[in-house]
């Protein structure tokens, strides 16, 4: 194709093979501009009793081709027309997938602070579990060391260590004590080894490790002390993790022969969507996007195009709740619930669910404690991710909570919610942001199939970005200071079409809705009282340009920073549902 010709859009089919559920989104020009279509779903089928992702990518498709009318499968499986012909296949597919359980990884680096850091950073990128690290630093005699490697059995071990201008004889020992460690192991269960250290020894990492294992070598993640460079390890990370997984599940492969690009994971294609996110908003504070799976839970954060990722299999609203449940006093979940149920029942509830993460709430006190917990999962992810955030995204006073523009969530505990305003106040209570930030609801699960799409057409992407396939749950204005409960901490007066409205007072210790309709344009002064901060500076207000309204307008969150719940279950019962009848616009 020339560079003068027009770039004409064709049908794409994307599939996203979840832990839970397996997804096949259709994307088509409507008018000359992508759009989402529709989408198919079916139990994902990796597990048992079927042990083939085949089926459930089959079923979803067939479902698909129902809701669409279009022609997707033949006796073979998908269609890939490379013709204009209507109602007939698609013309390419790309998928993602977190299915299967996180593979377990035993990082190495020389030093705690800089190539472990490092290496550790790299590997939390993707849904794995670190099952040990060792390091220059570690206390433990070699024995202890080469006995740990051998015990864990781990998937696969990431070394890095060394600047491209440093240290040589310690990366080289430490590569001595995994050669021991793999020569007892029998050759049929050595993991294999990505080396992403000091480039000068490679030859002499090759010697070591490639008689023992397969051995996989990629850029330097710390070329110099002060300098981090995760791009080329990610790619070739990622790669390898598809590979070790194709062999753990059967359709993983056949997937990805179909697949126009390679099968890119979950966490990864949703950090694509974040990051291309923050360069097209104008979002100095950056993006925050949170997917909450039901294996894992993935936080992502951009500022300018540079992306951070954090994938956490041990909190999800499925197999993973477990972990969340180690981590966490029940009284944290319970706070949430409006119903007044028995810590038995809820463990129970809980506990079953990561039995059969399938199982869909079937009555108000179930879906309220899947909220509750929900709250609670993104609290924990998104406190372990606050080491990846600018120090100017933290606010100051609580030392936890982040300042963004955006934050994008993902998920279907919260997409498929009956009442969307549990979703957005189940966000609010969990992440806590402060300033003027604006909540979107990933109500179709696009985010990440639309980070590997990209990759393919990246028109696409941006079109249907623009287009009303996510949910705009509103602009909230979340001042923080010291105010006593029930005082005035802003004035506030909206602008539309050059008409200003009467001035509304807003208190402390409550949440305030003024109606502003999806795709509606105002503008809104704020006057903060009392030295409040909305994010312009102690005290400092003034005009905020082209607010543009969500599913529940504009939201004022006074209920202060971090949100204190009242000891008294009646007195918690009644804020609850206070605040639930707010956002609904009731008074």
């Amino acid at each position: 194709m020339s560079e003068h010709t027009p770039h004409l859009p064709n049908a794409l089919v994307a599939i996203d093979l979840g832990s839970v559920t397996t997804r096949a989104h259709f994307f088509d020009a409507v008018e000359g501009r992508y759009r989402f279509i529709a989408a198919g779903e079916a139990p994902t089928t990796a597990g048992a009793p079927t042990l083939d992702a085949n089926h459930g990518i089959l079923q979803a498709l067939a479902e698909l081709q129902t809701i669409t009318g279009r022609q997707l499968l033949n006796e073979r499986g998908l269609l890939l027309a490379n013709n204009t012909e209507s109602n007939l296949g698609a013309h390419a597919l790309t998928a993602t997938f977190s299915a299967g359980p996180p593979l377990r990884v035993i990082t190495v680096g020389l030093l705690d602070g800089v190539s472990l850091h490092s290496v550790n950073n790299l590997v939390d990128s993707f849904r794995c579990e670190i099952v040990d690290s060792l390091s220059l630093g570690d206390r433990r005699s070699p024995e202890r060391v080469i006995d740990a490697i051998s015990q864990n059995l781990p998937d696969l071990i990431v070394v890095a260590g060394g600047t491209n201008r440093g240290a040589s004889l310690s990366v080289v020992r430490l590569a001595n004590y995994l050669a021991l460690a793999l020569k007892l192991l029998p050759e049929n269960s050595r993991p294999p080894v990505l080396f992403v250290g000091n480039e000068n020894v490679q030859s002499e990492i090759e010697g070591l490790l490639s008689p023992l294992t397969d051995l996989y070598k990629t850029t330097n993640i710390r070329p110099s002390l002060d300098h981090e460079n995760l791009g080329p390890a990610e790619a070739a990370l990622g790669m390898l993790l598809f590979e070790i997984q194709a062999r753990k599940l059967k359709g993983l492969d056949q997937l990805s022969r179909l697949a126009e690009t390679r099968l890119m994971h979950s966490a990864q294609a949703f950090g694509r969507t974040v990051r291309f996110l923050s360069t097209v908003i104008d979002a100095p504070k950056g993006i925050l996007g949170i997917d909450l799976g039901a294996s894992s839970t993935t936080v992502a954060s951009a500022f300018g195009g540079e992306l951070e990722v954090r994938s956490y299999p041990t909190l999800g609203m499925g197999s993973s709740l477990g972990g969340m449940l180690a981590e966490t006093q029940l009284q944290q979940i319970t706070r949430w619930l409006v119903d007044d149920l028995p810590d038995d029942f809820v463990l129970d509830y809980l506990y079953n669910k990561t039995l059969l993460p399938g199982t869909l709430p079937s009555t108000t006190q179930e879906l309220g404690i899947e909220m509750a917990a929900a709250r609670q999962v993104v609290r924990l992810a998104v406190g372990k991710s606050l080491p990846m955030f600018p120090a100017n995204a933290i606010y100051p006073l609580t030392g936890t909570v982040p300042w963004f523009d955006r934050i994008l969530v993902a998920g279907s505990t919260l997409a498929r919610h009956p009442r969307p305003e549990h979703s957005l106040l189940a966000v609010l209570d969990a992440v806590q942001p402060v300033g003027i930030v604006t909540i979107i609801l990933d109500q179709n699960h696009l985010a990440s199939t639309l980070g590997a799409a990209a990759a393919v057409d990246p028109l696409l992407a941006v079109q249907v970005l623009e287009s009303n396939a996510f949910m705009n749950l509103g602009t909230v204005i979340v001042p923080v200071g010291s105010a006593r409960p029930g005082s005035t901490v802003l004035r506030v007066q909206l602008e539309r079409e050059g008409h200003k409205e009467d001035v509304v007072e807003i208190v402390e210790g409550d949440i305030t809705v003024l109606s502003l309709p999806p795709g509606k344009v105002a503008d809104l002064f704020v006057q903060p009282l009392q030295n409040m901060n909305i994010g312009l500076g102690p005290g400092r207000g003034g005009w905020i340009r082209r607010v543009v309204g969500g599913a529940f307008g504009l939201i004022f969150d006074t209920r202060g920073r971090p949100i204190q719940m009242p000891t008294s279950f009646n007195k918690r019962q009644e804020l609850l549902q206070t605040w639930e009848r707010r956002l609904r616009g009731g008074s």
